[in-house]
C-alpha cells in the first residue's frame, strides 16, 4: 500500500516545477478573427459605416502588436468615407 501511494505522489510532481516556460491560453488572449476589409472596393456609405465602427471597436480592444494593422484600416476607411461623402454630395 505505501508503494502505490509513492506512486502518486511522484506522478503529481513529474514535470515543470516552476511553470516557467509553460503558455496558458486565456480567453482574453484569444486571437482576433481578423478579416481586413479591402477598402476601395467597399462603395457606400452605409457599408463604411458598418465596416469603421466595426475596425474602430477592435481598435479599442486591440493588443500593442495589432493596434498599428488596425488603426491603418481605421485611417484608410475614414479616408474613404470622406471621399465618398464628398462624391455624393
Amino acid at each position: 500500500m505505501a508503494a502505490g501511494g509513492s506512486r502518486i505522489i511522484s506522478r503529481t510532481r513529474r514535470g515543470a516545477k516552476s511553470g516557467q516556460g509553460v503558455e496558458i491560453p486565456r480567453e482574453d488572449q484569444a486571437p482576433w478573427p481578423y478579416s481586413k476589409p479591402i477598402v476601395p472596393a467597399i462603395d457606400g456609405l452605409e457599408e463604411i459605416s458598418a465596416w469603421l465602427g466595426t475596425f474602430r471597436e477592435r481598435l479599442r480592444v486591440a493588443r500593442e502588436g495589432e493596434r498599428e494593422e488596425v488603426a491603418a484600416v481605421v485611417h484608410q476607411l475614414e479616408a474613404r468615407y470622406q471621399l465618398r461623402r464628398a462624391e455624393l454630395a
